[in-house]
């Protein structure tokens, strides 16, 4: 695990370097390598509020934020925790990737859900 601060070993640890994560890259669906998962805190007792990034070989640098539910969305961005980028598609410009999760009725939104379920990661077709 990686530290803040290596001389400070009672420093809090706050990102996971060469980690899995249930994101994907949203154009090819292949595996991310280089993940890093920063975890920026809590909102509220049992919450989970982390920021997912990881890249593919072909397609560059991607970033989602989880904040107690599934993302909504996965940017492009120019590195971990950077600027969002644009990608070029087929002619079609994008900066964001809706996932499974934004899709979804309300009702199902409502249901007590694991953040981390890799179904609802899934980015939906480019159109």
């Amino acid at each position: 695990m990686f530290t803040m601060s290596t001389q400070n070993p009672f420093a809090a640890k706050r990102e996971q370097l060469r980690t899995r994560t249930p994101m994907r890259c949203p154009i090819c669906h292949g595996a991310l390598t280089k993940v890093i998962i920063r975890d920026i805190g809590s909102l509220a007792p049992g919450t989970v509020w982390q920021v997912h990034a990881g890249e593919c070989e072909e397609h560059g640098w991607f970033q989602t934020e989880v904040v107690k539910r599934p993302p909504r969305e996965i940017f492009a961005v120019t590195r971990p925790f950077g600027a969002a980028r644009r990608v070029v598609v087929d002619g079609h410009e994008y900066y964001a990737f809706s996932t499974v999760w934004s899709d979804l009725p309300g009702d199902e939104k409502r249901k007590k859900t694991d953040p981390l379920e890799e179904k609802f990661w899934e980015a939906l077709p480019l159109k």
